[in-house]
């Protein structure tokens, strides 16, 4: 009996794989015959929705689309480069000057997805993101590429785990962090700023001091700001010296002095003046404000001027700090300068020049006879 419930029960088999074939809509019936759970409940078949990896379906098909779509990005970013140490250069541009950190998915990284594909789709995301993206690009190139991971240290007394990559050019291993060479965290403000640069991509033993010694990454950054400036030109900022000057004027009155008269026969001396000291300034040299006090002299006469105070103010900034920004920095100096309250002062002249990350301000306080 035994054997013979055996064949019948292949013979069912082979009839329902025969009729599966012709209507393919019977074969789960036949699974629900064969597939009571204990008890002799009706096991439930396992449902894969379209798009599942499983089946094959859209999401295996995304996958594949991006996976070619990073491959024709590095062909494009790559394009033109003459060696691999130009793709180098260019992948390493592209992922610093285009990918955003993700302050929200940092915060809470679980809800997020991550790696190659992730940035790739949202342009934002983490260090672990940036590593795999940019990992991604190198080998889509052929550059052989490595993920790293460990803790640095990006501030006095701040530690984090992170992630940057390694690459190697011929016989030369080269360390590369796009996160950091992206741009920073403003701490205060609670954001992001959009800062590309190359300081990240050095040698391995380089980066990894950058990583460990953040008083020797602040001496970098300051090192780099200043040569930017250098081959900047300076500016000047006439929206800033009449916001600056609107203040100071508003803080007169409440005091109940009288606004200062905007002095422009000064102007343009001053404003050379804060260039000449922004040029210096660039160059981590000294500067004296004795020239424009000859120059101030030689107008006091034809100006009617008693006397005259000085000013010097200067702050690197990045984005450049708005005219209320500069208005507050100069009040909370340690000793602000003190004919803004002096009513025997009732004239003032403002320069204020930005050259790079650099942003010069010069005050000239008059006294009239």
């Amino acid at each position: 009996m035994k054997r013979l419930g055996l064949i019948i029960t292949s013979i069912l088999l082979v009839a329902a794989m025969l009729l599966s074939l012709m209507q393919r809509n019977l074969l789960p019936v036949f699974f629900d015959l064969f597939t009571a759970g204990p008890g002799g409940e009706e096991a439930v078949p396992l449902q894969l929705e379209e798009g599942d990896p499983a089946t094959g379906g859209k999401a295996a098909e995304d996958a594949e689309t991006t996976a070619t779509s990073i491959k024709n990005l590095s062909r494009q970013i790559t394009a033109g480069a003459g060696d691999d140490h130009d793709k180098l250069l260019a992948i390493y541009d592209w992922v610093t000057a285009n990918i955003t950190y993700d302050l929200e998915k940092a915060k809470n990284i679980g809800e997020y997805g991550y790696g190659a594909e992730y940035l790739f789709e949202t342009r934002k995301g983490v260090c672990h993101d940036y590593a795999e993206l940019t990992g991604a690009l190198l080998k889509a190139a052929g550059i052989k590429a490595t993920y790293e991971r460990g803790e640095v240290h990006p501030a006095p007394g701040k530690t984090e785990n992170h992630a940057w990559n390694r690459a190697l050019i011929g016989e030369t291993w080269y360390g590369l962090d796009t996160t950091w060479g992206s741009g920073f965290i403003d701490e205060d403000k609670g954001l992001f700023v959009p800062r590309p640069s190359r300081l990240y991509l050095t040698t391995p033993e380089e980066l990894a001091r950058l990583h460990r010694d953040p008083e020797y990454k602040e001496a970098c950054e300051i090192k780099q700001m200043r040569n930017r400036a250098r081959k900047a030109k300076p500016v000047c900022l006439p929206k800033y010296e009449a916001g600056l000057l609107k203040r100071f004027n508003k803080s007169r009155e409440e005091a109940g002095l009288a606004p200062f008269k905007e002095e422009t026969a000064l102007l343009e001396i001053t404003r050379q003046s804060a260039a000449g000291a922004a040029e210096k300034e660039c160059r981590n040299e000294k500067y004296s404000l004795s020239e424009l006090e000859k120059k101030v002299m030689d107008k006091s006469l034809p100006l009617r001027l008693s006397c005259f105070q000085f000013y010097l103010f200067t702050v690197w900034d990045y984005p450049t700090p708005t005219a209320k920004e500069l208005y507050r920095q100069i009040l909370e100096q340690s000793k602000p300068p003190a004919f803004l309250n002096d009513s025997a002062f009732t004239g003032l002249t403002v320069g204020v020049v930005r050259q790079g990350d650099l942003v010069v301000v010069i005050l000239l306080g008059l006294s009239y006879y």
